[in-house]
């Protein structure tokens, strides 16, 4: 210190002094070691959570936001890692699987069905069920985790039962009674199948709500994908019983209007040939 002190510097005259008339020293502990990520140097900052006030997700969110790092440290970035990253990791993989299940099931009822569109109102039931999943977890203080996730999954494959059965009906017997009313048609094949969809629905849920609420014994990572499948389908079925049946008289009256306005242009083509 004494050396350092000692040393010649020159000040803001241009004149020189020794470092010691313009700063003081003291001794102190530094870093003994440096730790390096990326070829940059890092700290590496890690805690715990409280999982039963909060996720390591949603800790990591508000840490997040409550740091400007441009204002504060503009020279520096943060690196999430830990279970916030394998989380999000995972929910990407869970959203491709999603997409994935998604399409095999339009494929697959494209295929039996052998239109385009039929698919699609078929598969109107999962969204249902997605908003029964999201107040399900809400009234049970519940987040979506990785499981939960998982069990959404399989209900898409689940909820799209009930529709199925009912449409494929109403074809059938709008090929076997034509010339009949499309409502009549419909409400017959509503009233066919409403029983089995009820029963269906009834006992998957009776099955799944007892793992989801550890009745006989609990299990963690089976309880979310239980609670999941169990109240979507019980939110989706009965709105799949009264939506379905609206869908399919407005898919026809969108049929009538393109047909009635597909022939008017041809014989306007035709007029003007």
């Amino acid at each position: 210190m004494d050396v350092l002190g000692k040393l010649i510097i020159p000040n803001r005259d241009g004149r020189f002094i020794t470092l010691n008339e313009v700063a003081d020293f003291s001794l102190d502990t530094g870093p003994s070691n440096f730790y390096h990520f990326d070829n940059e140097r890092t700290i590496t900052v890690s805690a715990d959570v409280e999982k039963d006030k909060t996720t390591p997700l949603l800790a990591t969110q508000a840490v997040l936001q409550s740091i400007d790092l441009d204002r504060d440290w503009p020279d520096m970035r943060i690196v999430v890692g830990g279970e916030t990253e394998e989380t999000q990791k995972s929910m990407g993989s869970l959203l491709v699987a999603f997409a994935a299940a998604a399409v095999g099931i339009y494929l697959v009822l494209l295929l039996l069905f052998n239109s385009m569109v039929q698919p699609l109102v078929v598969m109107t039931a999962v969204p249902f069920g997605l908003i029964g999943v999201i107040i399900a977890f809400a009234l049970h203080q519940q987040s979506l985790g990785f499981l939960a996730m998982l069990g959404v999954i399989g209900l898409t494959g689940i909820v799209v039962n009930d529709s199925l059965i009912l449409v494929n009906l109403a074809n059938r017997l709008r090929e076997s009674k034509r010339g009949e009313e499309l409502l009549d048609i419909i409400v017959e094949a509503t009233k066919h199948r409403l029983r089995p969809i009820l029963l269906t629905s009834v006992t998957t849920v009776a099955g799944l709500l007892p793992m989801a609420y550890g009745l006989g014994g609990s299990d963690p990572f089976s309880a979310p994908m239980a609670l999941a499948m169990g109240y979507g389908i019980l939110f989706a079925t009965p709105l799949t019983l009264v939506l379905l049946p609206c869908l399919l008289m407005i898919l026809d009256d969108v049929a009538v209007v393109a047909r009635r306005l597909t022939g008017r242009l041809a014989k306007q083509a035709t007029q003007r040939g």
